[in-house]
């Protein structure tokens, strides 16, 4: 049996861009079981593997929007990104890229220097990055 968390509320913290540690990336392999998208902050995916799922960090949803980045339900996905834990002591991945196999198409979330690839993109992304999902 899956049991999906769902994200409580958000909740204002350090900027998600200034969060994002190299040192902690890990790959994780599995079937997109969950898509959570909000009028603020980032979109979130849940990614299945072993039972567990695994909150996945993208980015905001204008990003999401503007690039054409489409994911969908069942998609078997490889997420590349760096261990971010909340306030609650939740995992969480702040992805730098998504490999989705069911699609062929690799996203790209954050450059060379692991700077969001949104970065200077949007007059207000400040906005979106004060908020971290607890």
């Amino acid at each position: 049996m899956i049991f999906l968390i769902t994200i409580g509320q958000i909740a204002e913290a350090q900027e998600w861009e200034e969060s994002y540690d190299p040192n902690t990336e890990i790959a994780i392999k599995g079937k997109i079981a969950e898509i959570i998208y909000r009028d603020y902050g980032p979109v979130v995916i849940g990614i299945t593997k072993h039972d567990k799922i695994y909150n996945i960090i993208t980015a905001p949803r204008w990003y999401i929007e503007q690039e054409k980045i489409e994911f969908n339900l069942g998609d078997e996905v490889v997420v590349h990104g760096a261990k971010f834990f909340s306030k609650k002591g939740e995992l969480f991945i702040i992805a730098r890229s998504i490999h989705n196999i069911s699609t062929a198409k690799i996203y790209s979330f954050r450059d060379e220097n692991m700077k969001p690839c949104w970065s200077g993109g949007r007059q207000h992304k400040k906005r979106y990055w004060k908020f971290i999902p607890q």
